[in-house]
């Protein structure tokens, strides 16, 4: 018997229920996408781009149960970015120019 998880409803029990199948059994519903594998992580879960897009810490990733979908590159560049200071208040934006209306006007007798 192999110890399976359904991926899908089946027989009146919810996605999630753990079961037990004959191997043949588990082949034809594991063909169908309707079980997994019990004690095997999950492959549909999220990159971690989406997870941190959700609110969660890179450092956190890939959340339990699931198998990771990105790289370790990418993981590790995550986790930088999201440990990094943040930037100062208005750092890298420009100050709108502003006219000084009150100066005097320029008189320069090279323009005339």
């Amino acid at each position: 018997m192999i110890k399976a998880i359904l991926t899908k409803p089946l027989d009146g029990l919810p996605e999630g229920t753990e079961r037990e199948f004959d191997k043949g059994d588990f082949e034809a519903l594991e063909r169908m996408g309707a079980v997994r594998r019990a004690g095997e992580p999950r492959t549909d879960g999220p990159t971690v781009e989406e997870y941190v897009a959700a609110g969660y810490r890179a450092a956190n990733y890939p959340p339990q149960g699931y198998a990771s979908r990105s790289t370790p590159d990418e993981i590790a560049a995550a986790v930088a970015a999201q440990d990094a200071p943040p930037a100062p208040e208005g750092a890298g934006k420009a100050a709108p120019p502003v006219a000084n209306k009150k100066a005097p006007s320029v008189a320069n007798k090279a323009a005339q």
